[in-house]
């Protein structure tokens, strides 16, 4: 085996050397043979024993006649030790011997290999993680300033290191969390030395009748980023904080079993078990009663669910205030109750939750955005975990349909406040503006979000944008303004308002796709203004843009979406509908 190991690498060798090495241009055929012969003999010298070396580099064996024997005979028979099943090394004396042990020894190798690739898919390791709705649940607590895992489940799955000090981040002077239902729920994001993202959702335990919350929290941790959509998983779980373990494990274990729902899908939770308890005790904010047979929950996007039933059905009143969320129900048939969860149509409504953000004046946002477009450094600072959550995770979703490929932590703990000083790209979000005193910011912006303004900035924020950048971007922010009752029509105008500045730069990028290339220089040089072609100059430097054309070149199926809306605002008529929309007062 050690022969024919050896053997083998002196071949794979002789063949990367022959890639490596230049060929001869010569179309003499003898030419060729001595080409071959040379990297052949060359490869030989490198792999034989060094007293077999010697003899060989003797000049008596350097004339092309040995060395056409040599490769001759070499190529024919294979090494002469064997490995034997006992592991004893056998050198042969008899050349047809060594060739019919050679031949026997390969057969086996090959037979054994075949069996492997029959049997190995019986053995290995399912990944029962595929698809699956997440791949963890979590229960933290934190005792005297100490955050530790005091339930997980599945019990064997393995973790991010230190996961519980990010869903603790606060330092220990910190005062208990409000009770509000937006204050108790919380996002965080974990990247891998291989880059791959981990979602972690978050939601702190609010005792019946108090105003502030525990220092426990149940984690969700997913590869799916739909904020709202976990939220929602988060409040069932949580509002049943206390019932034995074994029916919290029932309850987790559905949801661990589910596949992420397709746009426009729904999961199905058994709560029967659970009623049997008394309903009262674990859902008090299941209240009225609706005596239909049927029920048709129509919301103003359009979307539906329907439930049917024999007795009557539980609206949760969780989505009280919450019209055009996707419905969440608990439907009662007969002994039967059942939950109901179902993924918007539009995933963007799911993860761009940008209400928050848009607290802050527009032309603070448009240098945030503007500096996020040349990948400078982002730092949110707030006392609230919530409002620092969803400001720094909402900076993702304004960038579509860019994806940020640098650091991003959305909630840094104190003992990891010194990032805020990297050399590098970062998307940050601290508790406290202690992190930025006594420390050096350099190419990035500091924004307070308590008090709408910003500690630090390069002063060139506002000349990053061309003017008919920022023109159309007010015009969306205008609409959406007066779409704010409207909470998904409000979401949707908010979203478009960041995707219209770049259909406003982007709209012919794929004309310049050209036999798998794209022509950059000319791109730019086609650009509408003078203030575009200045912003591309430097935007097509960045990390987010290569990424978007190797997108565009390898699976350009991902971008149908910004394509689709690049027809619906791009074109020349879109401009005359937009002012009309301004002008139209709801």
């Amino acid at each position: 085996m050690e022969g024919i190991c050896s053997d083998n690498s002196s071949l794979s060798s002789f063949a990367s050397d022959l890639e490596a090495a230049p060929s001869p241009t010569s179309d003499d055929q003898h030419a060729k043979i001595r080409y071959l012969i040379k990297n052949f003999d060359t490869v030989q010298r490198r792999t034989l024993p060094s007293r077999l070396k010697r003899a060989d580099e003797s000049p008596t064996s350097s004339t092309d006649e040995h060395r056409g024997n040599n490769l001759s005979s070499s190529m024919k028979l294979p090494s002469a030790n064997i490995l034997h099943e006992n592991g004893s090394v056998v050198r042969h004396k008899d050349p047809v011997l060594k060739h019919r042990n050679h031949e026997s020894k390969v057969s086996d190798l090959i037979a054994k290999f075949q069996t492997y690739q029959r049997t190995m898919p019986k053995y290995q390791k399912p990944n029962v993680n595929k698809n699956k709705l997440f791949y963890c649940c979590l229960i933290i607590e934190k005792v005297k300033d100490c955050a530790q895992i005091k339930f997980k489940f599945p019990h064997d799955v393995t973790i991010p290191q230190n996961i519980e000090q990010l869903c603790f981040p606060e330092s220990p002077n910190t005062p208990p969390l409000e009770g509000s239902s937006a204050a108790q729920t919380y996002t965080l994001l974990i990247t891998s030395e291989s880059g791959e993202r981990t979602y972690g959702y978050c939601r702190r335990v609010l005792p019946e009748g108090s105003l502030y919350c525990l220092p426990l929290a149940y984690c969700i941790l997913s590869k799916y980023r739909a904020p709202k959509f976990y939220k929602n998983i988060l409040i069932e779980l949580e509002t049943r904080h206390g019932m034995q373990d074994k029916y919290r494990d029932n309850l987790i274990n559905q949801f661990y079993n589910k596949k992420f729902p397709k746009p426009g899908e729904s999961i199905n939770i058994n709560l029967s078990y659970l009623e049997s308890l008394g309903s009262s005790n674990l859902r008090s904010d299941l209240e009225d009663t609706l005596d239909l047979t049927g029920y048709v929950h129509v919301n103003k996007t359009g979307d539906y669910c329907c439930v049917k039933t024999k007795s009557s059905i539980f609206v949760s009143n969780s989505k009280e205030g919450e019209p055009n969320l996707a419905p969440s129900f608990v439907s009662y048939e007969g002994d039967k109750t059942e939950l109901v969860l179902t993924l918007h149509t539009d995933t963007r409504y799911e993860v761009a939750d940008l209400k928050k953000l848009h607290n802050l004046p527009e032309n603070i946002i448009l240098k945030i955005f503007s500096s996020l477009l040349l990948e400078r450094k982002v730092i949110l600072i707030s006392e609230s975990i919530s409002e620092l959550s969803s400001c720094v995770d909402s900076l993702q979703s304004i960038l579509y349909p860019f994806t940020w490929y640098h650091t991003f932590i959305p909630i840094v703990p104190e003992s990891l406040w010194d990032i805020v000083e990297s050399p590098t790209p970062v998307i940050c979000g601290v508790l406290s503006p202690k992190a930025v005193e006594h420390r050096k910011i350099e190419n990035g912006i500091v924004v307070y979000l308590d008090t709408k303004s910003v500690l630090s900035e390069e002063k060139d924020e506002l000349d990053i944008l061309s003017g008919s950048m920022q023109r159309v971007w007010k015009q969306f922010i205008t609409i959406a303004n007066k779409a704010k009752s409207h909470e998904y029509v409000y979401s949707v105008y908010l979203a478009d308002a960041y995707l219209s500045v770049f259909i406003c730069c982007l709209k012919n990028y794929k004309q310049f796709v050209n036999n798998g290339q794209f022509l950059k220089e000319q791109f730019i040089a086609k650009a509408k203004t003078k203030g575009i072609r200045r912003f591309l100059n430097m935007f097509t430097e960045t990390c987010m843009f290569s990424a978007f054309i190797d997108t565009a070149l390898n699976n350009p199926e991902s971008l149908e979406t910004f394509d689709k809306k690049i027809k619906l605002y791009g074109s020349d008529g879109s401009r005359h509908i937009l002012e009309k929309l301004i002008d139209w007062n709801r």
